[in-house]
This record gives structure tokens, C-alpha cells and sequence, in this order.
């Protein structure tokens, strides 16, 4: 039986090798990969651990996916800069992790938080991804949140359905990339 649950210490490995498994280039060169992990899923458990859930097996307790997220723009901008521009600097990314902290800033006042999701290969299609979302869209709503969004790459043709699917519409575009949000 699959059931959700807040994410704890232990998942952090499952959820690195999921965000891995699903990156668009598996193979990245260490530091971006390094990069890329606490971007998108380190920062959340290390400081926001109470906005983050997992997908898990119940006989097995193995985890089959995660969502991670922020409730507020302005706290997660604040702690993302001082735990990490160092250390992105350091790695040779701090452009790129600047513009990618900034890139949610423009909703901040409808779509405060956001998340990241991810389900393990082989487990997709079958409902988990729904699930986490229900369960992370039910918590941000209970904690004040009035709107909630993220940035998806226009070539994802599956992610994008499923976020139609979902309720999260386009509320902007670039050439590459669409932010979708859903008022709460």
C-alpha cells in the first residue's frame, strides 16, 4: 500500500536518487550535479522540512516519490542566499542560482510558495504524483499560503499535462518555460 507521509532524514537519499533518476541529464559533471541536488530538494529538507512530503511503500518503506516546497517566497529567499551563494559561487554557479531563486519572485504576492516534485520511474502513472500534490496543496492551505506555483519546462510534454490535469493553469511563459500556478 502507498501512503504519504512528512519527509524525514532518512528519505534524503531516496529522494536525491529520485531527483537524479528524473534529471534531463543524468550524468552531469559532479558540481553541477552537487549544484543541482541542494538546489532542488537539499535546501527543502535542510530548512524547510516541514513543507516536504513523500510518497512511500508501506510494507517496504521504500520511497517512490517526494514533494518539497517552500510556503513563503520571501523566508525561502532569505535562507536559500545565506545557506547556499557562497557555496553556489564556490562551485561556479552562482549566476545560474540566482536566476533561478529570482525566477519565482514576480508571483510572490499571488503565488507565494512553491514546490518541486518528482516520482521515481516505473511508479509514474499511477496516481502518487496526484497524491503528493493533494497532500502538499492541503498543508500550504492550512499554513496560510494563498497561492502556490513552479516553473516547467515547455518541452515536458507529460509534466505539463499533469499539471493541467491538476488545476495548476499557465499564469506566464518565456521561450523555454511556463510558470503555473493555482490559487489556495
Amino acid at each position: 500500500m502507498i501512503l504519504i507521509r512528512n519527509a524525514q532524514d532518512k528519505d534524503l537519499e531516496s529522494i536525491f536518487l529520485i531527483n537524479q533518476l528524473n534529471s534531463s541529464n543524468p550524468n552531469k559533471p559532479p558540481k553541477e550535479k552537487e549544484f543541482c541536488l541542494y538546489l532542488y530538494a537539499g535546501y527543502y529538507m535542510k530548512m524547510e522540512k516541514e513543507n516536504c512530503f513523500v510518497a512511500y511503500e508501506s510494507e517496504t518503506d521504500e520511497v517512490l516519490g517526494y514533494i518539497l516546497g517552500s510556503r513563503n517566497y520571501e523566508s525561502f529567499l532569505s535562507m536559500i542566499e545565506n545557506d547556499y551563494l557562497e557555496k553556489a559561487e564556490e562551485l561556479g554557479f552562482k549566476q545560474r542560482f540566482l536566476s533561478e531563486i529570482h525566477a519565482y519572485e514576480r508571483f510572490k504576492d499571488e503565488y507565494p510558495a512553491h514546490f518541486h516534485i518528482d516520482v521515481k520511474p516505473g511508479n509514474q502513472h499511477k496516481g502518487i504524483g496526484s497524491r503528493l500534490l493533494d497532500e502538499q496543496l492541503k498543508h500550504l492551505r492550512n499554513e496560510g499560503a494563498k497561492g502556490v506555483m513552479l516553473l516547467v519546462g515547455k518541452n515536458k510534454e507529460a509534466a505539463n499535462h499533469f499539471y493541467e490535469k491538476n488545476g495548476m493553469a499557465v499564469i506566464a511563459e518565456s521561450q523555454t518555460t511556463f510558470a503555473r500556478g493555482k490559487k489556495l
